[in-house]
């Protein structure tokens, strides 16, 4: 292990994407508590509000996920990851601006959030497939538990001082401190020295983008492990996306501290991440699916424990084993993508991947607004978490999910 550490190091362009995504999400960490505590804190705003803007987001990050794929195949990887966190950086600055002065509003809160949607659809089937470029393959597993931990570890500390940061100082000076990083991390990925993904022959003509998005879609849809665990991960993301978005911050606010409490459980959440990476970079499963997807049940306890509430300190504890369980499910997942799939068509996979498993994200968050003014932020906890529970139960029912065998990296 420590020599597939010392190699990952020797790699330039790996050092540089590690310390991108630590300051990237530092800023991701404070984001989501700054975001929706500085909604609920207008005038007249409520669940309802919440989700109007965080549907904003959602909607676009779903719609335009395929166009990302190609997108990334045809123009670069690391090209498209750094000029969109780059303009993000912007309408961050924007909403941060906006609040500090007072103007903030729900339509423009809306437009910002559409807009970054937009970006984060190009943003994530190009980062999908930068790993493949700059790591050999046999360094796979590592690299992507590195990063994992990197990330992980960058919001966490966003996390751990986001409730502060948001209770004394204020929501806008939360999303500027994103804003900042995410022009960091752009220029640093823009910087990179990673060899093309989809190099022409001479004479060779690219194909269209209809043409394109049809191979990835026979790329994708010839495997059929991914297709149920996509499936069965749109459900998980319909819920989870609204219980982060909008159910846990109203449940904070109603019945426990606040900006605070929700910064505990954030740090908890990141914690277990970084649990789950650091395992998933020691853990070697023949069958690397039946592990991933086989822990992400315990997400439910997270949900159901909050509905009671129980002390902010079984919370913790809950969001902790939640990280763990997504993580390993996340690094085992990529891995298994990127060693099953050929390089040419990995980041099209990857947006279809992407655009199936947040298909119902949008009518999630849209819905938490109007579901919780209806039966109450307990009641929509509990079934939520019934519906995540089952959800990241049933592809284990599918042999080809359970038997998939790790290609030796």
């Amino acid at each position: 292990m420590k020599k597939e550490l010392s190699e990952l190091w020797k790699i330039t362009e790996f050092r540089q994407l590690f310390v991108a995504r630590i300051i990237s999400n530092f800023g991701n960490g404070i984001t989501p508590i700054a975001l929706a505590f500085g909604v609920l804190s207008l005038p007249g705003a409520d669940a309802g509000s919440l989700s109007y803007v965080t549907t904003a987001h959602m909607i676009p990050l779903v719609l335009f996920m395929l166009v990302g794929g190609v997108a990334a195949d045809r123009f670069g990887r690391t090209q498209l990851v750094g000029f969109t966190d780059i303009i993000g950086s912007v309408f961050v600055a924007i909403s941060a601006f906006a609040f500090i002065s007072g103007h903030a509003s729900i339509p423009l809160l809306c437009f910002n959030s559409f807009v970054f949607g937009v970006l984060n659809a190009l943003w994530w089937p190009a980062f999908s497939g930068i790993m493949p470029l700059i790591v050999p393959t046999q360094l796979l597993q590592a690299g992507n538990s590195i990063l994992g931990i990197g990330s992980n570890l960058g919001y966490t500390l966003g996390a751990s001082v986001a409730g502060i940061v948001v209770s004394s100082a204020g929501a806008g000076w939360g999303l500027l401190i994103d804003a900042v990083t995410f022009l960091i991390a752009g220029v640093l990925v823009v910087r990179m020295k990673v060899p093309p993904s989809n190099v022409l022959e001479e004479g060779e003509t690219r194909d269209n983008v209809f043409t394109q998005l049809r191979e990835g879609w026979v790329e994708f849809s010839s495997r059929k492990w991914i297709v149920y665990v996509v499936v069965a991960f749109s459900f998980f993301h319909m819920g989870f996306e609204g219980f982060l978005g909008v159910l846990a911050p109203v449940q904070v606010k109603e019945a426990m501290g606040g900006a605070k409490d929700m910064g505990i459980m954030m740090f908890g959440f990141g914690i277990g991440a970084i649990v789950g990476t650091i395992l998933a970079l020691k853990l070697r499963p023949r069958r690397p699916l039946l592990l991933g997807v086989g822990v992400c049940p315990v997400a439910a306890l997270w949900l159901f424990a909050l509905a009671v509430p129980l002390p902010v300190w079984v919370l913790f504890i809950a969001a902790l084993a939640t990280g763990v369980a997504m993580d390993l499910m996340f690094a085992n997942w990529m891995t298994t993508l990127q060693t099953h799939v050929p390089d040419e068509s990995l980041s099209r996979v990857s947006s279809y991947d992407a655009f199936g498993s947040l298909a119902f994200a949008p009518v999630g968050l849209f819905l938490a607004g109007p579901f919780t003014r209806l039966v109450g932020a307990p009641t929509a906890l509990v079934t939520v978490g019934i519906i995540i529970a089952l959800a990241t139960s049933l592809p284990l029912l599918s042999k080809e999910v359970r038997q998939i065998e790790r290609i030796d990296v």
